[in-house]
């Protein structure tokens, strides 16, 4: 539907013609604005996020091409001396090496024959040859020479700790167990031919993160061994922590496969898998930024983009940037930067914009609508009473005041119109004044042929009641127990035709069709019996008799429309379907009954409703017999109309014995009703069965 079709009040409509004129002048100044701005800030963030590419990238290669020449030196020098790094004094020289460069773990030359010489950083809390290292150690010195023997034939492994260099604190020795020609270094190392660097892995011997570079050593057709220096990745994890691009970025250094090299967390780089140490990977960090701007990368194959990530849907931007191809290793540099740390200050000021225009216009949106409302409310109170008027509440009615003479005038219409059908629905069942006129039937005479249920109520003994009763008192008792009906039958969207002394005529179907009209007549007659039973507790506690209802409820073809003359009119129904439901009303009286219902109630919504078999019944006016049934509650019933466990015992029992009655078996028939007696004495519906049975018994014996 349209705006212009829709019911929209006029100080409303007022308001947001305001607004439409108002609001997009705003909101263009402020996008502008903003835009100019974050034009701005892009290029700025660009800008500074390439210059801490740059600085990164510059400092891993500080980094690495040092230790590169310094190991390209010492495997000249290995070539040159092949002997040299066996001697003593060789140690020297490797200390130079690993305290040249704080990144520098360890520098060690392993040769042809197995013999090895190392010198290394002490971890702490580790061991060596299964032994604590001592706290003070700080360097520690090794070497295997083959040439050597112990005692026992046995090559020994020589480790010497040091507090500082040449200050020896300890030496511990063991058999040699570590062959260097087995370790991939050296195997790659000879196997390239060339100086290399490996790809980034754990050190067995400190848990840090490192690579190794290292340089075979071969002098002509005979291999001298391998040179190689350890590397820890730990003082680029420190700069990245510390040269962040801004103070909530994070930046990552990882290689082709999304292994992590570096990471502002140190402890980060490192993973647990099968009870080993292993280079942790970027999609395994447990960050949620980070895998964010690994899918949003995947999806959009750039390099450059923005992203949002977290629970707050925080806005990033995400920046991969591969190392030069001169360098040694194809690693990449993963920036996560907030754009709030570039456009932070443009934000606020848009922000404190934004906040006061939308006061400025709320204020003047308060004013606009003030303003509307007084010139809008007395229509508006008019179209209120009219809308009262047609769903019949009169209580909220007021007389409107108004300025304007053309107001005043329908002001006193309407006051006058409200007052009358207040009158007229004191006489007519307002339920169907308001269905007539939802239905669109009006009072134009005719009637039309229609599938309906018929309802009936009476009062048992009311004849004797109204003379032993004050008037007064009876006729207010009455009237509860017709607000007690009409209001079960309203409730359940039946049509209240007329009050007929202490009788109430209802049906369900018309003027509006109801497509389980059988069902819901059944109901209100259930929710009136209920309703009825705590007024009758009410009154005999103040020692009042009870008014018992009772009813016939009727499922049939009948005439209804209007009926009467020009002069007056009355909605109603007509035809054998309403005698039916009268007679089955009275009914009830023979058979000891409350609500009786016919079989076409039972075929419309037996399976429903908890009924039980009466017999079958000669109806007056009509031909041949008619099977009735007792409504007693609904099985799918709220908790006023929900069955209890004895009337549930009762239909179950009532309808096997008049199933065995139906099938001429009398005398289990007899014994099934004797036994409903038992456990119901005052049954009347068994009382009789039970003498039908024993007349039916009695009649087959004569005949035999």
């Amino acid at each position: 539907m349209s705006l212009f079709k829709r019911n929209i009040k006029l100080h409303v409509t007022i308001s947001w013609l305001f607004v439409l004129l108002t609001l997009p002048v705003m909101a263009i100044f402020v996008i502008v604005s903003y835009r100019s701005n974050a034009l701005v800030i892009d290029d700025y963030s660009n800008k500074f996020i390439e210059k801490s590419i740059k600085d990164n990238i510059n400092n891993a290669t500080r980094l690495l091409n040092p230790i590169i020449s310094t190991a390209r030196s010492a495997g000249t020098l290995m070539r040159d001396r092949p002997d040299y790094f066996r001697e003593e004094s060789s140690s020297d020289y490797l200390h130079e090496i690993v305290a040249s460069n704080e990144a520098v773990y360890a520098a060690y030359a392993a040769f042809e024959d197995g013999s090895f010489r190392q010198v290394r950083r002490a971890v702490k809390g580790k061991t060596v040859l299964d032994k604590p290292i001592a706290p003070e150690t700080q360097i520690i010195d090794r070497y295997i020479d083959t040439r050597k023997k112990s005692a026992d034939g046995t090559t020994p492994d020589v480790y010497r700790f040091h507090s500082e260099w040449r200050s020896i604190v300890g030496t511990d020795a063991g058999p040699a167990t570590y062959d260097p020609r087995t370790r991939g270094y050296y195997k790659n190392a000879l196997r390239l031919k060339t100086l290399t660097v490996s790809d980034v892995y754990p050190f067995a011997s400190s848990g840090e993160l490192g690579i190794t570079v290292t340089a075979p050593i071969i002098s002509g057709e005979r291999t001298v061994g391998v040179f190689a220096v350890d590397l820890t990745l730990k003082t680029l994890s420190r700069y990245l922590s510390d040269n962040r691009v801004t103070p909530n970025s994070i930046t990552i250094m990882a290689d082709e496969s999304g292994g992590v090299i570096a990471h502002p967390e140190l402890e980060m780089g490192i993973a647990q898998k099968g009870g080993e140490l292993v280079q942790n990977r970027l999609d395994k960090l447990g960050d949620f930024r980070v895998m964010a701007a690994l899918g949003e990368r995947l999806r959009g194959g750039k390099d450059r983009f923005i992203f949002t990530a977290g629970p707050d849907s925080t806005e990033y931007i995400g920046a991969f940037s591969p190392f030069p191809k001169d360098f040694n290793k194809p690693w990449e540099l993963l920036i996560l930067t907030p754009t709030d740390d570039f456009v932070g200050v443009i934000k606020n000021t848009n922000r404190r914009l934004l906040i006061f225009g939308v006061l400025t216009f709320c204020l003047q949106l308060v004013l606009i609508y003030r303003l509307s409302k007084a010139i809008s409310r007395p229509m508006e109170q008019l179209a209120h009473d009219v809308s009262n008027i047609r769903e019949f509440r009169f209580d909220d009615t007021k007389v409107v005041q108004s300025r304007v003479a053309e107001i005043n005038h329908l002001a006193k219409a309407v006051y006058l119109l409200t007052r009358a059908l207040e009158s007229f629905t004191s006489y007519v069942p307002r339920g169907l004044v308001q269905q007539l006129i939802d239905s669109g039937q009006g009072t134009k005479l005719g009637v039309e042929s229609r599938y309906l249920t018929l309802f009936f109520t009476d009062l048992e003994g009311f004849s004797t009641l109204s003379e032993s009763e004050p008037s007064q008192q009876l006729l207010a008792r009455v009237s509860d127990y017709f607000s007690s009906v009409t209001s079960a039958i309203e409730r359940e969207h039946g049509t209240v035709d007329k009050y007929i002394g202490d009788a109430v005529m209802a049906f369900w179907g018309a003027p509006n069709r109801i497509e389980s009209h059988a069902y819901l007549a059944c109901v209100a007659a259930v929710r009136s019996q209920r309703r009825m039973a705590i007024r009758n507790r009410d009154w005999a506690a103040q020692d009042k008799p009870p008014l018992k209802v009772r009813i016939g409820i009727h499922s049939d073809a009948v005439l209804v429309g209007n009926v009467g003359s020009a002069e007056r009119v009355s909605y109603t129904v007509m035809g054998d379907g309403v005698n039916v439901a009268a007679r089955l009303e009275g009914i009830n009286k023979e058979m000891g009954t409350w609500v009786c219902v016919s079989h076409a109630v039972f075929r419309e919504a037996g399976e429903r409703l908890w009924l039980r078999p009466i017999d079958t019944v000669t109806v007056k006016g009509r031909k041949g017999e008619l099977l009735i049934y007792e409504l007693l509650a609904i099985r799918d019933g709220d908790e006023e109309t929900a069955a209890t466990p004895h009337e549930i015992s009762l239909c179950n029992m009532t309808t096997a014995a008049y199933t065995l009655y139906a099938q001429e078996d009398f005398v289990q028939s007899q014994a099934a009703y004797a036994s409903i007696l038992e456990k119901f004495p005052t049954d009347m519906v068994a009382q009789r069965m039970v003498e039908k049975c024993t007349n039916a018994i009695n009649k087959t014996f004569h005949q035999r």
